[in-house]
């Protein structure tokens, strides 16, 4: 970013993260893959973030960002779903309860800055622009919210669509006038006004996305939608009993519905390893192939481009307060991307299968709910 008064952190390289290794007949595998391999995360957080997370809301404030293109093409992603939401923070450090005009002000930042770089990214609304993205030899923005922020105001959902958003959260943490977060005391599930945001967003191809909403919540959403849902960036609860996680009977509800279950890469969030690496992610993704089959499942890292333990500790200590590893070796930023088609190769996936998981079920998804 030109004249930026911040210190960004490195898109790539920002610390020391492993190639996960393959033995010779599983390396030249990899390669034939990724030859034309399209990867799709559904859940990323490209902003790159300041050196140090101590500048983070004053960096927000300043308001001209980067927009992390090197970090996604070194990861080989042919497309990576935005989760905007960090503007938000400059008027509620709670994430539940950002300003929507905060939120459509970081969307719309993001999207000049991808068409000012036209070279390197291109905005896509639909998988036919992945596909053709990746033929141009560009990385394809997808515009989406970590939630919708709309407040009581229905017609919101078409702001953000005529934006380029083709994702949603329904909720953060905390109860909105859509329905109740993951943390809320007492899950009273959708609203009447939640299932109108539904049918709004399934009437204008917008996924409907829940990784964030109660259990009743998430069960009305699947409910209730007329097109499959998605837990963008989610683990499995019975192999990691955390706040976070998801239990099987809502995972196989979402999926006996067609919908899509990304397994997320959060550091401290599937292990409490000083050392943990990937392994602890692609346990998640064999369960939950076992689960609700390999058609279902996908890959939604939640990767920030920055100090991601940090901007826990700055920004959302209050949930958080165990921080045994300082990154998560193999999948610390989408730089690391590759990493995960080299984990489902030495998993013992089919080529068929790593194909389907590294982005074919995401493009399906995408066919099907956006366009």
């Amino acid at each position: 970013m030109a004249n930026s008064p911040f210190n960004l952190t490195k898109q790539v390289g920002r610390v020391p993260s492993m190639t996960l290794p393959l033995d010779p007949l599983q390396e030249l595998r990899y390669k034939r893959i990724m030859e034309d391999l399209v990867m799709v995360d559904m859940h990323q957080h490209p902003m790159v973030c300041p050196e140090s997370m101590d500048d983070f809301i004053e960096y927000l404030h300043f308001g001209q960002y980067e927009w992390g293109y090197d970090a996604i093409r070194h990861g080989g992603w042919s497309a990576a779903a935005t989760a905007n939401a960090f503007r938000g923070m400059v008027g509620c450090p709670e994430l539940s309860f950002i300003a929507f005009q905060d939120l459509a002000d970081e969307v719309g930042m993001m999207v000049a800055d991808v068409r000012l770089n036209n070279a390197a990214a291109v905005v896509v609304t639909n998988a036919n622009q992945i596909l053709r993205a990746k033929e141009d030899g560009r990385v394809g923005i997808l515009p989406t919210v970590e939630h919708l922020a709309i407040g009581d105001v229905l017609h919101r959902v078409d702001v953000l669509y005529s934006m380029g958003v083709r994702m949603g959260g329904l909720t953060y943490n905390h109860q909105n006038n859509i329905g109740s977060g993951l943390t809320e005391r007492h899950d009273a599930g959708l609203s009447d006004f939640g299932i109108a945001v539904v049918h709004r967003m399934n009437d204008l191809g917008m996924a409907v996305d829940v990784s964030h909403a109660g259990w009743q919540t998430a069960m009305d959403a699947i409910e209730h939608s007329k097109t499959p849902i998605i837990y963008s960036h989610n683990a499995s609860h019975t192999l990691r009993p955390t706040w976070r996680t998801r239990k099987d009977d809502e995972l196989v509800f979402c999926a006996k519905k067609g919908g899509l279950i990304s397994i997320t890469a959060v550091p401290n969030s599937l292990s409490d390893d000083p050392d943990q690496d990937i392994n602890c992610v692609l346990d998640h993704y064999d369960y939950m192939v076992r689960m609700v089959g390999i058609d279902h499942v996908a890959i939604g890292t939640d990767t920030l481009i920055g100090d991601h333990v940090a901007f826990h500790k700055k920004m959302l200590g209050s949930l958080m307060r165990d921080f045994p590893a300082p990154y998560l070796n193999g999948l610390e930023s989408p730089a690391d991307g590759k990493n995960l088609v080299r984990g489902f190769i030495s998993r013992g996936y089919s080529d068929e299968d790593v194909r389907k998981l590294a982005g074919g079920n995401a493009m399906n998804f995408i066919r099907n709910v956006i366009g």
